[in-house]
């Protein structure tokens, strides 16, 4: 049981003000070392700094949030282990559940779809119920869990261990992140996982030292999932211009959802100062805490069970033969056109309005280079390398990033992958700059030179984990 602090605290709004102040200033600082230094020479010194970020604003939450319960402080070394399990749970229990119920989640699309709308909301149900129970399951038990206001702690506690690794994840996928921008969603997701995580933990807290109830833990998941569905659907759909973050639609109304909840959590700590401890009841018996346990174990499976039908039935595979050579493999629902030169297109046109796609161009080799040369393997390298020429001539920005050798599909092959935006984009203005990330995969048949081309949303690429669209290729023969 905690012991009651008899020294004197700065009162619980001069210590939050600091603290907010301290996160502001972490915002601050990222946003002067962008404008100061150009990281985009040296690509591992971003992803430093931008962990670091990542980890400091989870620190100065959690001091925020410890300070709501100045009556009877919990065991700080408790409090920091519970922030360690959260992490450990994201990246143990939670990130392989997601990846094997939605490989291919729409989330970090900018297009509102009911296909977003329902992942956001089965992602929600599945992390609120994962850190409940978590909660419930770990110290929960522990005699210093000794009133209902413990629950705000360790569960915004946990919240937070769950949100940095998300952040860290996220950050390693991607190589970095634009400072400024990174720095102001970590400190939102923080927040928002925290607060709503503090406040399913309060509930949490009531069911241990109140009258049992067997719809209260079910209520904590519902009212905790609506509101990690909110906060995620405001984060999921922000606008952005190129790699500038629109903070109007998105980020700041995400930050409003988690200070009101926050906002509840301090008038319920207050209230709990000025009161004393709490009226508690005898610790329902076991058969009663299963019994609460159970509603929460039933929504987390039915949302588990509702995503995997969900994705099988929403990616089916399409398969497309090319001249008897190449196979290309892609989600049923895409729509085919054609462009000049293509000889087969296919396009997500429902949720990303044609950015995610791809073709398949057939041009004569004597278009591009002399094919006079000694070998197959030169042949490729010289197509690649004009192919490459060509690319920067078609796009309005075009910047590869790397090229390499590949035989693994069936036939030997050259990949590039690149940044670009489509000639003519965004000629009415910058709000309509659409940057995307794309892969051509060159191959030689004859004196034709094959070009597969798969290309997704830049944006969308980062946010999935540095993942292309479900599209697969191969090679029938020579």
């Amino acid at each position: 049981m905690g012991i009651r602090d008899s020294k004197a605290k700065p009162g619980l709004w001069l210590s939050t003000f600091i603290s907010l102040a301290g996160l502001l200033l972490i915002v601050l600082v990222a946003y002067i070392i962008e404008k100061a230094i150009n990281l985009d020479f040296n690509k591992d010194l971003l992803k430093v700094i931008s962990l670091v970020i990542a980890v400091i604003p989870p620190i100065l939450w959690l001091t925020i949030f410890y300070r709501q319960d100045r009556m009877n402080p919990e065991p700080k070394g408790l409090v920091f282990k519970t922030l360690i399990l959260g992490a450990l749970v994201q990246k143990a229990v939670y990130t392989p559940v997601i990846s094997w119920i939605m490989p291919h989640s729409s989330r970090g699309s900018t297009v509102i779809s009911g296909k977003l709308i329902t992942a956001i909301v089965l992602t929600a149900v599945i992390q609120e119920a994962i850190k409940l129970l978590s909660v419930r399951y770990s110290v929960y038990s522990s005699r210093e869990f000794d009133e209902a206001v413990d629950g705000i702690i360790y569960g915004s506690a946990l919240g937070l261990g769950f949100a940095a690794m998300s952040s860290i994840d996220s950050i390693i996928s991607a190589g970095g992140a634009m400072l400024t921008n990174a720095t102001s969603l970590v400190v939102v997701e923080n927040f928002s996982h925290a607060s709503i995580t503090g406040l399913s933990g309060y509930i949490l807290g009531i069911s241990k030292h109140k009258k049992f109830n067997a719809l209260r833990l079910p209520f904590a998941l519902i009212l905790a999932s609506v509101l990690n569905a909110v906060v995620q659907f405001l984060l999921s759909t922000v606008v952005r211009q190129g790699f500038r973050v629109n903070y109007i639609i998105g980020l700041i109304p995400a930050a409003l959802v988690a200070v009101i909840v926050f906002g509840v959590l301090v008038m319920i700590s207050s209230r709990q100062e000025k009161a004393g401890l709490d009226e508690t009841h005898e610790p329902s018996g076991r058969g009663k805490a299963i019994a609460g346990d159970l509603p929460v174990w039933a929504l987390f499976i039915v949302a588990v069970a509702m995503g995997l039908i969900i994705n099988k039935t929403s990616v089916r595979i399409q398969t497309q033969t090319i001249d008897n050579i190449i196979e290309i493999q892609y989600p049923s629902s895409w729509i085919q056109s054609m462009n000049e030169n293509d000889v087969f297109r296919a396009a997500d046109m429902a949720n990303s309005m044609g950015r995610e796609f791809v073709c398949v161009k057939k041009l004569p080799l004597t278009s591009l280079m002399n094919v006079e040369v000694n070998s197959e393997e030169e042949k490729l390298q010289n197509a690649a390398a004009a192919w490459t020429i060509k690319s920067g001539m078609n796009y309005r920005f075009y910047q590869p990033e790397d090229g390499y050798y590949t035989d693994t599909k069936g036939k030997e092959a050259y990949v590039i992958n690149y940044i670009y935006i489509k000639s003519g984009q965004a000629s009415s203005g910058a709000n309509k700059t659409d940057i995307g990330y794309g892969r051509d995969i060159l191959c030689i048949y004859g004196n034709d030179l094959y070009i597969i081309t798969i290309s997704s949303g830049y944006e969308n690429y980062v946010l999935n984990g540095n993942k292309l669209v479900n599209v697969n290729y191969s090679f029938n023969g020579d």
